[in-house]
């Protein structure tokens, strides 16, 4: 299970956009308020994925994690923002063994969420 930080507790993110490999987009707007997603590669996800010798099912693997078993439900979104509704959204660090996640939760049913990931 990897660790979730809530942004506001870091001095410093540390992101670098050229490590970027793209946005998935998260929703609970279907059936049984189960999770519905899209992914959106960056546009260096082809770049970054050959040099840096990055392992497409590793990345499959960690997103499927954070994705069906950390937010398959919108109660454990409520739950991991202590609320529902615009006034409780959070954002997260969730540091993986090659992978920073960077997860912008937004409690409300009808509204998109999202994870962007990059390279460490």
């Amino acid at each position: 299970m990897m660790q979730w930080i809530n942004v506001k507790q870091l001095k410093r993110l540390g992101l670098d956009e050229n490590k970027g490999l793209g946005i998935m987009r998260i929703d609970w707007c279907g059936s049984y308020s189960e999770i519905c997603n899209q992914w959106f590669p960056s546009q260096n996800y082809l770049s970054i994925i050959q040099n840096h010798h990055i392992c497409i099912e590793t990345l499959k693997q960690q997103l499927n994690d954070l994705m069906f078993n950390e937010l398959n439900i919108f109660e454990k979104v409520m739950e991991r923002c202590q609320g529902e509704g615009y006034q409780y959204e959070e954002t997260f660090k969730v540091e993986g063994d090659e992978f920073d996640f960077f997860i912008r939760l937004k409690p409300v049913r009808d509204e998109c969420s999202h994870i962007f990931v990059y390279i460490k």
